[in-house]
């Protein structure tokens, strides 16, 4: 018989060598051993069946990450599109509002800053400092929204031109330093109102960046021009100035 030294050598037994041996308990561990073994040994087709599979999957895989980089670039051409007519849309309305200012925090009522929205007007403008070209009767003065008395309406106001807007825009900030009634009046640019939605937006999530806790010492700064609108932490850009005219 035999010798029994190594794993190769006891599956290679014949049941019949084992029915020589004289120790039952043996004998029966022997067999079992075997048997066990042989049993959980997958046969050649099983194995073929299981590589066939692995590489059915493989395929499948494949196929499914060339349909998302099909689907991602399709998105990315979209997003394109809709980020040109977005620019486009954005132009148009700038365009169509570039003579336009936006008067607020001036009663409707008669009150020292004036006794008509006209003289309002002519009153808040000079007191910025800015020295008037044209009479503001001529202009195209109007509340906007509907009447309330428990806020100020703002006033449109369209001037002669662009550079008159401009002008004026620049002597608003004088209006900081005013006295009375006049120190609670604001002039500043007549924009769309998805835009003014999404400054809105990204004012509320710098306040909402700069109350984390985990933010404490990280600088959180929000540039709000019309070049570069965007939400910065630490200098990385985390959000960005992106209105939705339609």
């Amino acid at each position: 018989m035999a010798t029994l030294d190594n794993a190769d050598t006891v599956r290679a037994l014949a049941p019949g060598e084992i029915n020589k041996m004289t120790n039952p308990q043996l004998k029966k561990d022997l067999a079992t051993l075997i048997n066990t073994d042989a049993s959980q040994q997958p046969s050649n087709n099983d194995l073929l069946d299981e590589i066939k599979s692995l590489k059915a999957d493989v395929r499948g895989m494949a196929g499914i990450k060339q349909k998302v980089d099909q689907l991602t670039e399709r998105l990315d051409q979209t997003y394109n599109i809709i980020s040109q007519q977005q620019f486009f849309m954005g132009s148009l309305d700038n365009k169509e509002r570039r003579n336009n200012l936006i008067i607020t925090g001036v009663s409707e009522a008669v009150d020292e800053i004036g006794r008509t929205d006209v003289e309002k007007v002519r009153n808040v403008i000079t007191e910025t400092g800015y020295q008037l070209t044209s009479d503001p009767a001529t202009w195209e003065i109007r509340r906007l929204g509907r009447e309330n008395e428990r806020r100020k309406r703002p006033l449109l106001v369209v001037v002669g031109d662009g550079h008159q807007r401009n002008e004026i825009l620049k002597k608003a900030r004088n209006l900081k330093s005013a006295q009375g009634l006049m120190a609670s009046v604001y002039i500043k640019k007549d924009v769309h109102p998805a835009v003014r939605k999404e400054m809105a937006r990204l004012r509320q999530r710098e306040k909402e960046e700069k109350d984390k806790p985990e933010n404490v010492g990280v600088n959180i700064v929000g540039l709000y021009d019309w070049k570069r609108r965007v939400l910065l932490r630490d200098g990385n850009v985390i959000d960005k100035f992106s209105p939705y005219f339609f």
